[in-house]
């Protein structure tokens, strides 16, 4: 089974800067949708874990759960294996999924580029983890002195996990294809070449440079 945490209210607020309440909750949605789409390729149980109520069709399980992430992901490794894909990973591809799930080690671990967890695998009882704050290093060390062989699984694509305003930049640089991306594209969003790729915002006024 592979697990997905999405969280519906006041997503992403840390692009409260460059996008609305709601833009945001649109481009989450859309993410998560993209992350679902990677998953569909693999003949396994997809589960959707929403913080609350979730007014989307995404023909997987979707189930409500308001405990902490920590509590929520731990409950769910009693039993293995187990994946956890979070759903902010909008550049992740079936082939990505395919080289993750194929990695041997009790515990792998595909880390995000600021230092968190992006993609977990759990073959073996016994792990607990705990997000936020550098949880790539937390997690290893977790593994290591619980005697669990661990694999860190390297992508581009499984690291990108949207955050900031230049997570939004290498959405629209290599997201071809992904519904997160053509999204940004209709509210405005565009790609400015100078000496280094900057994303812009078209408004009714002058253009907003983001970078």
């Amino acid at each position: 089974m592979i697990v997905v945490p999405f969280k519906p209210i006041n997503p992403k607020s840390r692009l409260s800067g460059v996008l609305s309440e709601e833009e945001r909750k649109k481009l989450a949605e859309l993410m998560l949708i993209d992350v679902i789409n990677a998953l569909r390729a693999h003949e396994l149980e997809i589960k959707v874990i929403s913080t609350s109520k979730l007014d989307l069709d995404l023909e997987v399980e979707v189930v409500e759960d308001e405990r902490s992430l920590d509590d929520c992901i731990n409950s769910e490794l009693e039993e293995v294996p187990k994946a956890v894909v979070m759903s902010d990973l909008p550049l992740l591809n079936s082939e990505t999924l395919e080289r993750f799930l194929n990695c041997e080690g009790d515990v792998v671990i595909a880390p995000g580029r600021k230092g968190g967890t992006n993609m977990l695998l759990v073959r073996k009882k016994g792990f607990r983890v705990s997000y936020h704050y550098c949880s790539f290093l937390k997690h290893l060390n977790i593994a290591r002195s619980s005697g669990f062989r661990c694999r860190v699984f390297d992508s581009f694509y499984s690291s990108v996990d949207v955050d900031d305003e230049s997570d939004l930049l290498e959405l629209m640089i290599h997201g071809e294809g992904k519904l997160s991306r053509s999204y940004l594209e209709d509210i405005g969003f565009r790609i400015k070449f100078d000496r280094t790729p900057a994303l812009v915002r078209v408004r009714a006024g002058p253009k907003t440079d983001l970078r």
